[in-house]
């Protein structure tokens, strides 16, 4: 009796031992046996924006100008092709129409040339002027006066030719009066040197005094010498009926040169001019600064009229409404192996209540190439693009996306048991540690 009494205490103090022993085993077995059999999704948390998916498009104007006037305003709904801003076109229109003039005048001037280079009896001008001269005042005023200096100039060369043509029949007509007194002064010496002849064998047979010879021969050298005379007139003569001929050649020969080398001066010019109206009739078709999309009109820069619009200056933004919304995400360069595109993502977006808003799912559609840099902070990052499914949208309720809204994106990487997640730091470190 008194044995079993003295048991009882040695029981007692064991039994809470073997429950906590029990209680332990069962407690760290099943947290083994969870660390190996549980599953835990993985994901790259990151923060983006909402963007549109072909960006906001930007509006510029390459020539630059003065504002004539501004047809939106800030968040304004616009379509594509309309009319945002239109620049002040008046200087331009007075300087396209300062080079039409000059143009017009040039084709005047190179109609009256090739007259005057092809011996033409008037001036040919082309349709296009003479269709202009209609309805055009100065243009016909123009056409005249070219038609005139063309006759005026045409004129004078006739009367210069003429003037020397007329020469050469003085000089004709005096030379043949002077071939005729050499003809008689030939026939002359002729005579003479017969008698001279019969004088001297007279002489020989002093029949006669030789007073008389020396006389006739006087006489010859006399009519010799005028002889000469006349021929060497009637060189100098024809010398000059020469160069008149010459001269008369050189005239026509001058004026097509004249012609041919201003024509050459005008087509330069021309085709500086024609260079010069293409540009302004380009840039004054360029005036109206369209809308490239159709979207709302935002971040506006230009407001009032004249206001000077430099080349390539931004003026506004325009915010496609018909496009995809997505998610610019960046992913950091140490997570970039744990992202590729098809994967599925997370988005919660921090501008709703989040009480009320669930998370929408999506799938990354793209990822660059190579690393990009913030220009602010110099940071670099990949840039990731994620597509929230259509079936997704409507679980937003009356809450609308918006560009530019901010966005925590969760892109799942895989599932991995609890023990991995756990030995992952240990294995990392003692993997550095047996290195060094």
């Amino acid at each position: 009796m008194s044995g079993q009494v003295d048991q009882t205490p040695k029981w007692e103090g064991k039994v809470p031992l073997t429950a906590g022993i029990i209680a332990l085993v069962v407690l760290v077995g099943g947290l083994g046996l969870w660390s190996v059999v549980a599953r835990i999704s993985g994901a790259v948390v990151t923060s983006g924006m909402v963007e549109v998916e072909s960006k906001r498009q930007v509006v510029q104007h390459p020539d630059g100008g003065v504002v004539g006037e501004v047809l939106v305003e800030e968040s304004d709904t616009v379509e594509k092709g309309d009319v945002l801003i239109r620049l002040d076109g008046r200087q331009l229109q007075s300087e396209l129409s300062i080079v039409d003039g000059q143009l017009r005048e040039i084709a005047a001037r190179k109609a009256r040339l090739m007259a005057e280079r092809d011996k033409a009896e008037r001036v040919e001008f082309s349709e296009n002027l003479l269709e202009l001269a209609k309805v055009n005042p100065e243009v016909e005023r123009m056409l005249i006066g070219e038609q005139a200096l063309f006759s005026a100039r045409r004129e004078a060369l006739q009367q210069e030719a003429g003037l020397l043509r007329e020469q050469n029949k003085q000089i004709e007509k005096r030379i043949e009066g002077i071939t005729a007194q050499l003809n008689a002064q030939k026939s002359q010496a002729d005579l003479l040197g017969i008698e001279l002849k019969d004088q001297k064998n007279l002489l020989q047979s002093q029949l006669t005094q030789a007073s008389r010879v020396n006389e006739l021969l006087r006489e010859e050298a006399n009519l010799l010498g005028q002889i000469g005379r006349f021929e060497a007139e009637m060189a100098e003569l024809r010398g000059q009926a020469a160069s008149n001929e010459i001269a008369l050649l050189q005239l026509e020969t001058r004026r097509r040169e004249e012609a041919v080398t201003t024509l050459r001066d005008l087509q330069f010019r021309e085709i500086e001019l024609t260079e010069r109206q293409i540009d302004l009739s380009g840039t004054l078709s360029r005036l109206d600064i369209r809308a490239p999309v159709s979207g709302l009109v935002y971040d506006q820069s230009v407001f009032a009229v004249q206001s000077v619009v430099r080349p390539a200056e931004t003026l506004m933004y325009i915010i496609p409404q018909d496009q995809q919304l997505i998610v610019s995400a960046r992913i950091e360069t140490i997570n970039i192996n744990d992202v590729f595109v098809g994967q599925e993502a997370t988005l919660q977006f921090s501008a709703f209540d989040q009480r009320e808003t669930p998370q929408l799912r999506g799938q990354v559609t793209r990822v660059s190439a190579d690393v990009v840099r913030d220009e602010a902070t110099g940071v670099p990052y990949y840039a990731a693009e994620i597509t929230p499914y259509e079936s997704e949208i409507p679980k937003l309720g009356k809450g609308k996306l918006l560009p530019g809204m901010p966005v925590e994106a969760f892109i799942q990487t895989g599932d991995r048991s609890a023990l991995a997640y756990l030995a992952e730091p240990m294995l990392g470190f003692f993997g550095r540690a047996f290195r060094e």
